[in-house]
């Protein structure tokens, strides 16, 4: 619980209701309607055969962050080898079996993942971009063909490069880490994101995982 001082009486609220309110009274305060700020979601929908489930909110963690902070720092660009990707590009989706470990912002892996680790990638993994008047969205669908995985999903993570020095003031190839990290966010049952599920194997399973930024 946290409290919270209205005028002149303390109220003891809930941390959502916390923030819920902080917002409103910010909100009273706003010359316009446009405020600066950038508000950025994250869900996640999964489909295996007939079943459909979601979207479910994800878990960002640091890594996603000090990415776009070496963006902003160095004027990234990308590299012309083998490896043109900006750090905030996901390479693919793993999955786990973890079902009591949440969420950290310091997290980069799966606790225990399907196939050995980092975990089985998908057969496919496709990203697509969609621009909105005020914003876009950058979707990444992962498909493991039928019998590519199997087993109970109690977590699952969007994988990526990302920066080992994120303060170096230049862009240079060296400071990237080739190896594929926890790179933005997590979906877990122990966050109560989702419902642990077994995989029927004899169709494909298929996650989409949408990232969403938009001016407010």
């Amino acid at each position: 619980m946290a409290w919270i001082k209205l005028f002149d009486r303390e109220v003891k609220l809930r941390p959502f209701v916390l923030s819920s309110t902080l917002r409103k009274i910010r909100g009273k305060w706003r010359d316009g309607k446009y405020t600066g700020r950038i508000v950025i979601t994250g869900s996640v929908e999964i489909t295996n055969g007939p079943n459909h489930a979601g979207p479910y909110r994800n878990h960002f963690v640091n890594n996603a962050l000090a990415a776009l902070m070496y963006i902003l720092l160095t004027n990234y660009t990308p590299y012309n080898d083998t490896y043109p990707f900006s750090p905030l590009s996901p390479q693919t989706i793993y999955l786990g079996t973890d079902t009591s470990t949440k969420t950290t912002p310091s997290m980069t892996a799966l606790v225990a993942p399907i196939g050995s680790a980092p975990g089985t990638a998908p057969n496919n993994f496709t990203a697509t971009v969609t621009q909105f008047s005020n914003g876009f969205a950058d979707t990444f669908t992962a498909t493991w063909n039928a019998g590519t995985v199997s087993g109970t999903i109690g977590e699952m993570a969007l994988y990526g490069y990302t920066a080992t020095n994120y303060i170096t003031g230049s862009n240079v190839q060296e400071s990237w880490g080739r190896g594929s990290l926890l790179m933005q966010s997590r979906l877990s049952v122990a966050d109560g994101d989702f419902s642990a599920f077994t995989i029927n194997s004899t169709y494909p399973l298929v996650i989409a995982w949408t990232v969403q930024f938009l001016f407010a």
